[in-house]
Protein backbone atom coordinates (compact mmCIF):
# COMPACT_ATOMS: atom_id res chain seq x y z
CA UNK A 1 0.00 0.00 0.00
CA UNK A 2 1.49 3.38 -1.01
CA UNK A 3 1.59 6.41 1.26
CA UNK A 4 -1.41 8.10 -0.38
CA UNK A 5 -3.50 5.01 0.12
CA UNK A 6 -2.45 4.83 3.74
CA UNK A 7 -3.46 8.47 4.29
CA UNK A 8 -6.80 7.89 2.57
CA UNK A 9 -7.51 4.79 4.65
CA UNK A 10 -6.60 6.60 7.86
CA UNK A 11 -8.93 9.48 7.01
CA UNK A 12 -11.79 7.09 6.25
CA UNK A 13 -11.28 5.29 9.56
CA UNK A 14 -11.25 8.58 11.43
CA UNK A 15 -14.43 9.70 9.68
CA UNK A 16 -16.10 6.39 10.45
CA UNK A 17 -15.03 6.66 14.07
CA UNK A 18 -16.31 10.22 14.34
CA UNK A 19 -19.64 9.22 12.77
CA UNK A 20 -20.00 6.34 15.19
CA UNK A 21 -19.31 8.60 18.17
CA UNK A 22 -21.85 11.10 16.87
CA UNK A 23 -24.62 8.56 16.46
CA UNK A 24 -27.92 9.44 18.04
CA UNK A 25 -28.16 7.86 21.52
CA UNK A 26 -30.26 4.71 21.63
CA UNK A 27 -33.83 5.19 22.74
CA UNK A 28 -37.03 3.24 22.14
CA UNK A 29 -37.49 4.89 18.74
CA UNK A 30 -33.95 4.75 17.35
CA UNK A 31 -33.83 1.10 18.37
CA UNK A 32 -36.74 0.34 16.06
CA UNK A 33 -34.91 2.05 13.19
CA UNK A 34 -31.78 -0.10 13.47
CA UNK A 35 -32.77 -2.45 10.67
CA UNK A 36 -29.24 -3.79 10.24
CA UNK A 37 -29.23 -5.02 13.83
CA UNK A 38 -32.59 -6.80 13.76
CA UNK A 39 -31.22 -10.15 12.65
CA UNK A 40 -28.81 -10.14 15.60
CA UNK A 41 -31.66 -9.30 17.99
CA UNK A 42 -33.70 -12.24 16.72
CA UNK A 43 -30.77 -14.63 17.10
CA UNK A 44 -29.34 -13.18 20.30
CA UNK A 45 -32.53 -12.29 22.14
CA UNK A 46 -30.99 -9.23 23.85
CA UNK A 47 -34.42 -8.06 25.07
CA UNK A 48 -36.05 -11.47 25.33
CA UNK A 49 -34.82 -12.30 28.81
CA UNK A 50 -35.15 -10.50 32.13
CA UNK A 51 -32.06 -8.99 33.72
CA UNK A 52 -29.81 -11.70 35.20
CA UNK A 53 -29.72 -9.91 38.53
CA UNK A 54 -33.51 -9.60 38.42
CA UNK A 55 -33.91 -13.36 38.40
CA UNK A 56 -31.81 -13.72 41.54
CA UNK A 57 -34.01 -11.48 43.67
CA UNK A 58 -37.36 -12.73 44.80
CA UNK A 59 -40.04 -10.19 45.57
CA UNK A 60 -43.74 -10.73 45.95
CA UNK A 61 -46.99 -8.89 46.44
CA UNK A 62 -49.72 -10.51 48.50
CA UNK A 63 -52.61 -9.04 46.47
CA UNK A 64 -54.68 -8.65 49.61
CA UNK A 65 -57.44 -6.04 49.13
CA UNK A 66 -56.50 -4.22 52.33
CA UNK A 67 -53.27 -3.07 50.63
CA UNK A 68 -53.66 0.33 48.94
CA UNK A 69 -53.49 0.68 45.19
CA UNK A 70 -50.61 3.13 45.49
CA UNK A 71 -48.59 0.42 47.24
CA UNK A 72 -49.41 -1.95 44.41
CA UNK A 73 -48.32 0.60 41.81
CA UNK A 74 -44.99 1.09 43.60
CA UNK A 75 -44.44 -2.66 43.70
CA UNK A 76 -45.19 -3.05 39.98
CA UNK A 77 -42.82 -0.21 39.02
CA UNK A 78 -40.06 -1.79 41.08
CA UNK A 79 -40.63 -5.14 39.36
CA UNK A 80 -40.30 -3.51 35.95
CA UNK A 81 -37.12 -1.68 36.98
CA UNK A 82 -35.66 -4.86 38.46
CA UNK A 83 -36.37 -7.17 35.54
CA UNK A 84 -36.78 -5.19 32.32
CA UNK A 85 -33.42 -4.83 30.51
CA UNK A 86 -34.61 -1.53 28.95
CA UNK A 87 -36.46 -0.10 31.94
CA UNK A 88 -34.36 3.07 32.09
CA UNK A 89 -34.05 3.58 28.33
CA UNK A 90 -35.35 6.99 27.22
CA UNK A 91 -38.56 6.86 25.22
CA UNK A 92 -39.76 10.18 23.77
CA UNK A 93 -43.44 9.21 23.57
CA UNK A 94 -45.17 12.20 25.12
CA UNK A 95 -48.72 10.91 25.35
CA UNK A 96 -51.27 13.02 27.18
CA UNK A 97 -51.51 10.27 29.78
CA UNK A 98 -47.76 10.30 30.38
CA UNK A 99 -47.79 14.09 30.76
CA UNK A 100 -50.55 13.84 33.36
CA UNK A 101 -48.70 11.09 35.21
CA UNK A 102 -45.45 13.05 35.10
CA UNK A 103 -47.16 16.01 36.73
CA UNK A 104 -48.99 13.83 39.21
CA UNK A 105 -45.85 11.89 40.22
CA UNK A 106 -43.30 14.71 39.89
CA UNK A 107 -41.40 12.90 37.15
CA UNK A 108 -39.00 14.72 34.86
CA UNK A 109 -40.33 15.74 31.47
CA UNK A 110 -38.47 12.93 29.67
CA UNK A 111 -40.21 9.57 29.63
CA UNK A 112 -38.48 6.26 30.25
CA UNK A 113 -39.79 2.92 29.06
CA UNK A 114 -40.67 1.87 32.60
CA UNK A 115 -42.84 4.95 33.10
CA UNK A 116 -44.75 4.31 29.86
CA UNK A 117 -45.49 0.63 30.44
CA UNK A 118 -46.14 0.62 34.19
CA UNK A 119 -49.68 0.38 35.62
CA UNK A 120 -51.03 3.78 36.57
CA UNK A 121 -53.84 5.70 38.19
CA UNK A 122 -55.16 8.98 36.83
CA UNK A 123 -56.88 10.44 39.88
CA UNK A 124 -60.03 12.45 39.40
CA UNK A 125 -60.61 13.96 42.84
CA UNK A 126 -63.97 15.44 41.87
CA UNK A 127 -65.59 12.05 41.26
CA UNK A 128 -66.54 8.88 43.12
CA UNK A 129 -66.52 6.68 40.04
CA UNK A 130 -63.64 4.69 38.62
CA UNK A 131 -62.81 2.37 35.77
CA UNK A 132 -60.30 -0.44 36.05
CA UNK A 133 -58.63 -1.40 32.75
CA UNK A 134 -56.83 -4.73 32.23
CA UNK A 135 -54.50 -5.28 29.28
CA UNK A 136 -54.08 -8.31 27.04
CA UNK A 137 -51.59 -11.15 26.75
CA UNK A 138 -48.02 -9.89 26.00
CA UNK A 139 -49.25 -6.28 26.29
CA UNK A 140 -48.73 -3.60 28.93
CA UNK A 141 -50.83 -0.77 30.39
CA UNK A 142 -49.46 1.48 27.63
CA UNK A 143 -52.27 0.00 25.52
CA UNK A 144 -54.66 2.20 27.53
CA UNK A 145 -52.85 5.52 27.25
CA UNK A 146 -55.37 6.70 24.65
CA UNK A 147 -58.59 5.38 26.21
CA UNK A 148 -57.53 6.61 29.65
CA UNK A 149 -57.97 10.15 28.36
CA UNK A 150 -61.53 9.50 27.26
CA UNK A 151 -62.54 8.04 30.61
CA UNK A 152 -60.74 10.74 32.58
CA UNK A 153 -62.58 13.42 30.62
CA UNK A 154 -65.84 11.60 31.41
CA UNK A 155 -65.12 12.13 35.10
CA UNK A 156 -63.53 8.79 35.99
CA UNK A 157 -60.50 7.96 38.06
CA UNK A 158 -58.68 5.59 35.72
CA UNK A 159 -56.78 2.59 37.09
CA UNK A 160 -54.82 0.02 35.12
CA UNK A 161 -53.49 -3.36 36.19
CA UNK A 162 -50.25 -5.10 35.18
CA UNK A 163 -50.66 -8.84 34.75
CA UNK A 164 -47.84 -10.91 36.30
CA UNK A 165 -45.14 -11.77 33.77
CA UNK A 166 -45.68 -8.61 31.71
CA UNK A 167 -43.77 -5.34 31.07
CA UNK A 168 -40.45 -7.00 31.93
CA UNK A 169 -39.26 -9.41 29.21
CA UNK A 170 -40.93 -12.26 27.29
CA UNK A 171 -39.03 -14.88 29.31
CA UNK A 172 -41.14 -13.83 32.31
CA UNK A 173 -44.03 -15.69 30.66
CA UNK A 174 -42.16 -19.01 30.52
CA UNK A 175 -43.39 -20.08 33.95
CA UNK A 176 -46.36 -17.83 34.65
CA UNK A 177 -49.76 -19.33 35.50
CA UNK A 178 -53.20 -17.94 34.65
CA UNK A 179 -53.95 -18.34 38.36
CA UNK A 180 -51.50 -15.51 39.03
CA UNK A 181 -53.46 -13.34 36.59
CA UNK A 182 -56.67 -14.30 38.38
CA UNK A 183 -55.17 -13.31 41.73
CA UNK A 184 -54.03 -9.92 40.44
CA UNK A 185 -57.41 -9.32 38.80
CA UNK A 186 -59.32 -10.18 41.96
CA UNK A 187 -57.16 -7.79 43.99
CA UNK A 188 -57.56 -4.91 41.54
CA UNK A 189 -61.33 -5.31 41.23
CA UNK A 190 -61.99 -5.72 44.95
CA UNK A 191 -59.62 -2.90 45.94
CA UNK A 192 -61.33 -0.59 43.45
CA UNK A 193 -64.74 -1.59 44.81
CA UNK A 194 -63.51 -0.63 48.28
CA UNK A 195 -62.31 2.77 47.06
CA UNK A 196 -65.19 3.97 44.85
CA UNK A 197 -68.99 4.14 44.81
CA UNK A 198 -69.39 3.37 41.09
CA UNK A 199 -67.07 0.99 39.25
CA UNK A 200 -66.71 0.03 35.61
CA UNK A 201 -64.42 -2.74 34.40
CA UNK A 202 -62.65 -2.80 31.05
CA UNK A 203 -60.54 -5.46 29.39
CA UNK A 204 -58.73 -5.99 26.13
CA UNK A 205 -58.43 -9.60 24.92
CA UNK A 206 -57.09 -11.65 27.87
CA UNK A 207 -58.03 -8.75 30.17
CA UNK A 208 -61.64 -9.20 29.10
CA UNK A 209 -61.51 -12.94 29.73
CA UNK A 210 -60.18 -12.30 33.24
CA UNK A 211 -63.05 -9.95 34.03
CA UNK A 212 -65.63 -12.45 32.77
CA UNK A 213 -63.89 -15.20 34.74
CA UNK A 214 -63.93 -13.16 37.96
CA UNK A 215 -67.61 -12.29 37.64
CA UNK A 216 -68.64 -15.80 36.67
CA UNK A 217 -67.22 -17.03 39.97
CA UNK A 218 -69.42 -14.62 41.96
CA UNK A 219 -72.82 -15.83 43.10
CA UNK A 220 -73.94 -12.21 43.21
CA UNK A 221 -72.07 -9.37 41.55
CA UNK A 222 -71.32 -6.26 43.58
CA UNK A 223 -73.98 -3.65 42.88
CA UNK A 224 -71.29 -1.02 42.51
CA UNK A 225 -70.28 -2.55 39.17
CA UNK A 226 -72.26 -0.54 36.63
CA UNK A 227 -70.89 -1.70 33.29
CA UNK A 228 -68.24 -3.65 31.42
CA UNK A 229 -66.13 -2.54 28.46
CA UNK A 230 -64.62 -5.29 26.31
CA UNK A 231 -62.29 -4.81 23.35
CA UNK A 232 -61.66 -8.00 21.34
CA UNK A 233 -62.32 -10.12 24.46
CA UNK A 234 -60.60 -13.50 24.54
CA UNK A 235 -63.22 -16.25 24.26
CA UNK A 236 -61.72 -18.93 22.01
CA UNK A 237 -58.51 -18.93 20.00
CA UNK A 238 -58.89 -18.54 16.26
CA UNK A 239 -56.51 -21.44 15.73
CA UNK A 240 -58.03 -24.90 16.14
CA UNK A 241 -54.68 -26.10 17.46
CA UNK A 242 -54.37 -23.71 20.41
CA UNK A 243 -55.18 -26.52 22.85
CA UNK A 244 -51.94 -28.27 21.83
CA UNK A 245 -49.77 -25.50 23.30
CA UNK A 246 -49.80 -26.90 26.83
CA UNK A 247 -48.61 -30.29 25.60
CA UNK A 248 -45.84 -28.82 23.46
CA UNK A 249 -44.74 -26.80 26.47
CA UNK A 250 -44.05 -30.05 28.34
CA UNK A 251 -41.30 -30.94 25.84
CA UNK A 252 -37.87 -30.09 27.34
CA UNK A 253 -36.07 -27.15 25.73
CA UNK A 254 -39.05 -26.33 23.50
CA UNK A 255 -40.08 -22.99 24.97
CA UNK A 256 -40.85 -20.55 22.18
CA UNK A 257 -43.69 -20.51 19.69
CA UNK A 258 -42.26 -17.38 18.06
CA UNK A 259 -38.91 -15.58 18.34
CA UNK A 260 -38.74 -11.93 17.31
CA UNK A 261 -36.61 -8.84 17.86
CA UNK A 262 -38.60 -7.58 20.87
CA UNK A 263 -38.01 -3.98 19.86
CA UNK A 264 -41.59 -3.01 20.69
CA UNK A 265 -41.11 -1.39 24.09
CA UNK A 266 -44.81 -1.70 24.99
CA UNK A 267 -45.56 -5.30 23.99
CA UNK A 268 -43.69 -8.59 23.78
CA UNK A 269 -42.98 -9.87 20.28
CA UNK A 270 -41.41 -13.24 21.19
CA UNK A 271 -44.08 -15.63 22.40
CA UNK A 272 -43.66 -18.70 24.68
CA UNK A 273 -45.78 -21.85 24.38
CA UNK A 274 -46.62 -21.50 28.06
CA UNK A 275 -48.32 -18.15 27.44
CA UNK A 276 -50.58 -19.75 24.83
CA UNK A 277 -51.28 -22.67 27.15
CA UNK A 278 -52.25 -20.42 30.05
CA UNK A 279 -54.63 -18.23 28.08
CA UNK A 280 -56.24 -21.35 26.57
CA UNK A 281 -56.85 -22.69 30.09
CA UNK A 282 -58.34 -19.34 31.10
CA UNK A 283 -60.67 -19.16 28.10
CA UNK A 284 -61.81 -22.74 28.73
CA UNK A 285 -63.21 -21.56 32.06
CA UNK A 286 -65.62 -19.10 30.45
CA UNK A 287 -66.67 -20.78 27.19
CA UNK A 288 -67.36 -24.31 25.98
CA UNK A 289 -69.19 -27.32 27.33
CA UNK A 290 -66.95 -27.74 30.34
CA UNK A 291 -67.48 -24.17 31.50
CA UNK A 292 -71.26 -23.79 31.18
CA UNK A 293 -72.21 -25.49 34.47
CA UNK A 294 -69.71 -23.44 36.47
CA UNK A 295 -70.63 -19.98 35.25
CA UNK A 296 -72.73 -17.30 36.93
CA UNK A 297 -74.04 -14.59 34.61
CA UNK A 298 -75.05 -11.15 35.88
CA UNK A 299 -77.31 -8.31 34.89
CA UNK A 300 -74.45 -5.96 34.02
CA UNK A 301 -74.53 -4.18 30.64
CA UNK A 302 -71.71 -4.79 28.18
CA UNK A 303 -70.01 -2.52 25.69
CA UNK A 304 -68.14 -4.81 23.28
CA UNK A 305 -65.90 -3.97 20.33
CA UNK A 306 -65.00 -6.80 17.95
CA UNK A 307 -63.79 -7.38 14.41
CA UNK A 308 -65.36 -10.08 12.29
CA UNK A 309 -61.92 -10.72 10.79
CA UNK A 310 -59.99 -11.04 14.07
CA UNK A 311 -57.19 -13.59 13.50
CA UNK A 312 -56.36 -14.07 17.20
CA UNK A 313 -59.78 -14.67 18.72
CA UNK A 314 -62.78 -16.46 17.17
CA UNK A 315 -65.28 -13.60 17.02
CA UNK A 316 -68.22 -15.94 16.45
CA UNK A 317 -67.53 -17.48 19.87
CA UNK A 318 -67.43 -14.01 21.44
CA UNK A 319 -70.87 -13.32 19.99
CA UNK A 320 -72.15 -16.57 21.54
CA UNK A 321 -70.74 -15.49 24.90
CA UNK A 322 -72.47 -12.10 24.64
CA UNK A 323 -75.74 -13.84 23.81
CA UNK A 324 -75.44 -16.14 26.82
CA UNK A 325 -74.60 -13.23 29.11
CA UNK A 326 -77.47 -11.24 27.71
CA UNK A 327 -80.13 -13.92 28.19
CA UNK A 328 -79.10 -15.12 31.61
CA UNK A 329 -81.00 -12.55 33.67
CA UNK A 330 -84.02 -10.29 33.47
CA UNK A 331 -81.96 -7.88 31.39
CA UNK A 332 -83.24 -4.78 33.17
CA UNK A 333 -79.75 -3.36 32.87
CA UNK A 334 -78.56 -5.54 30.00
CA UNK A 335 -80.97 -3.74 27.68
CA UNK A 336 -78.20 -1.16 27.31
CA UNK A 337 -75.68 -3.71 26.01
CA UNK A 338 -73.92 -2.37 22.92
CA UNK A 339 -71.89 -4.12 20.24
CA UNK A 340 -69.56 -2.25 17.92
CA UNK A 341 -68.96 -4.66 15.05
CA UNK A 342 -66.33 -4.23 12.36
CA UNK A 343 -67.69 -6.54 9.68
CA UNK A 344 -70.85 -7.56 7.86
CA UNK A 345 -73.95 -7.09 10.01
CA UNK A 346 -75.57 -10.09 8.31
CA UNK A 347 -73.13 -12.33 10.19
CA UNK A 348 -74.43 -11.25 13.61
CA UNK A 349 -76.93 -13.77 15.09
CA UNK A 350 -80.51 -12.50 14.91
CA UNK A 351 -81.06 -13.12 18.62
CA UNK A 352 -78.41 -10.49 19.32
CA UNK A 353 -79.54 -8.09 16.64
CA UNK A 354 -83.05 -8.09 18.14
CA UNK A 355 -81.98 -7.49 21.75
CA UNK A 356 -78.98 -5.18 21.89
CA UNK A 357 -77.73 -2.01 20.26
CA UNK A 358 -75.47 -2.80 17.32
CA UNK A 359 -73.25 -0.31 15.54
CA UNK A 360 -71.52 -1.22 12.28
CA UNK A 361 -69.49 1.84 11.29
CA UNK A 362 -69.45 2.82 7.64
CA UNK A 363 -66.26 4.04 6.02
CA UNK A 364 -66.47 7.59 4.64
CA UNK A 365 -64.78 8.30 1.31
CA UNK A 366 -62.03 10.31 3.00
CA UNK A 367 -61.71 8.14 6.13
CA UNK A 368 -58.55 6.42 7.34
CA UNK A 369 -60.45 3.14 6.98
CA UNK A 370 -60.15 3.47 3.19
CA UNK A 371 -56.47 2.54 3.53
CA UNK A 372 -57.12 -0.45 5.81
CA UNK A 373 -57.88 -4.07 4.92
CA UNK A 374 -60.01 -5.27 7.86
CA UNK A 375 -59.67 -4.27 11.52
CA UNK A 376 -57.06 -6.32 13.37
CA UNK A 377 -57.31 -7.78 16.85
CA UNK A 378 -54.30 -5.66 17.79
CA UNK A 379 -55.77 -2.28 16.94
CA UNK A 380 -59.10 -1.73 18.67
CA UNK A 381 -57.86 0.28 21.69
CA UNK A 382 -55.33 2.57 19.98
CA UNK A 383 -56.11 5.94 18.43
CA UNK A 384 -54.74 6.80 14.96
CA UNK A 385 -52.84 9.62 16.71
CA UNK A 386 -50.96 7.20 19.00
CA UNK A 387 -47.31 8.22 18.79
CA UNK A 388 -46.11 4.61 18.83
CA UNK A 389 -48.85 2.51 17.21
CA UNK A 390 -50.74 5.16 15.27
CA UNK A 391 -50.89 6.29 11.67
CA UNK A 392 -47.56 8.13 11.90
CA UNK A 393 -45.99 5.95 14.57
CA UNK A 394 -42.60 4.43 13.83
CA UNK A 395 -43.50 0.93 14.98
CA UNK A 396 -44.73 -1.63 12.45
CA UNK A 397 -46.12 -5.05 13.35
CA UNK A 398 -44.35 -7.37 10.90
CA UNK A 399 -43.72 -10.42 13.08
CA UNK A 400 -45.63 -12.71 10.69
CA UNK A 401 -42.65 -12.40 8.32
CA UNK A 402 -39.94 -12.95 10.93
CA UNK A 403 -38.89 -16.31 9.46
CA UNK A 404 -38.38 -14.62 6.08
CA UNK A 405 -35.85 -11.95 7.02
CA UNK A 406 -35.85 -10.16 3.65
CA UNK A 407 -39.64 -9.70 3.70
CA UNK A 408 -39.55 -8.86 7.40
CA UNK A 409 -37.12 -5.99 6.82
CA UNK A 410 -39.02 -4.78 3.76
CA UNK A 411 -42.22 -4.75 5.81
CA UNK A 412 -40.42 -2.63 8.41
CA UNK A 413 -38.91 -0.17 5.91
CA UNK A 414 -40.82 -0.04 2.64
CA UNK A 415 -43.20 2.78 1.78
CA UNK A 416 -45.43 0.35 -0.09
CA UNK A 417 -46.87 -1.73 2.75
CA UNK A 418 -50.59 -2.39 3.17
CA UNK A 419 -52.26 -2.31 6.61
CA UNK A 420 -54.86 -4.70 7.93
CA UNK A 421 -55.62 -7.99 9.64
CA UNK A 422 -53.63 -11.11 8.77
CA UNK A 423 -56.37 -12.99 6.95
CA UNK A 424 -55.37 -15.50 4.30
CA UNK A 425 -56.96 -13.29 1.65
CA UNK A 426 -55.12 -10.16 2.75
CA UNK A 427 -51.77 -11.93 2.92
CA UNK A 428 -52.34 -13.41 -0.54
CA UNK A 429 -53.50 -10.14 -2.10
CA UNK A 430 -50.69 -7.92 -0.82
CA UNK A 431 -46.99 -8.33 -1.38
CA UNK A 432 -46.36 -6.82 2.04
CA UNK A 433 -48.87 -6.37 4.86
CA UNK A 434 -48.28 -4.92 8.32
CA UNK A 435 -50.76 -5.91 10.99
CA UNK A 436 -52.92 -2.94 11.92
CA UNK A 437 -52.07 -1.45 15.31
CA UNK A 438 -54.65 1.35 15.55
CA UNK A 439 -58.39 1.76 15.12
CA UNK A 440 -59.37 3.92 12.13
CA UNK A 441 -62.90 4.12 13.60
CA UNK A 442 -61.60 5.30 16.96
CA UNK A 443 -63.59 8.56 17.14
CA UNK A 444 -66.82 6.82 16.14
CA UNK A 445 -66.15 4.26 18.88
CA UNK A 446 -65.75 7.02 21.49
CA UNK A 447 -69.12 8.48 20.48
CA UNK A 448 -70.75 5.06 21.04
CA UNK A 449 -68.96 4.70 24.38
CA UNK A 450 -70.20 8.09 25.53
CA UNK A 451 -73.76 7.15 24.59
CA UNK A 452 -73.44 3.87 26.51
CA UNK A 453 -72.25 5.68 29.64
CA UNK A 454 -75.14 8.14 29.42
CA UNK A 455 -77.61 5.25 29.21
CA UNK A 456 -76.29 3.19 32.10
CA UNK A 457 -75.48 5.93 34.63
Amino acid sequence: MNSMSQVYLTLMLLLASSFSMAKVPINCLTLSEDYAGMSALIDGGDYRYIKPEGSKQVTSFSYQPNISYSEYLNYAMNEISRKNPRADMPCPIMSATFQQLAKQNNWSGNASISQLIAPFELTNKASEKAILLIHGLTDSPYSYHDLAQFFYQQGFTVRTLLLPGHATAPSDLLDVSYKQWQQATQYAIERTLMDFDQVYLGGFSTGGALIFDYLMQQQKADEKIKGLFMWSPASKAKSDYAWLAKYVDYIPFVDWLDLDTDIDFAKYESFPYNAAAQVHSLMSRIVGKNAIKQRNMHDIPLFVVVSEHDQTIATEQTLVLIEQWQQSKTSLNNKHTTLVYYGDKKNIPLVLADNITITVPSCPATGLCQEVFDIAHTGTTNAPTNAHYGLNGQYRNCGHYVKELVRYLKCKQSDNVAKGELTEANLANHQLLQRLTYNPYYQQMLISMEKFLQDVQ
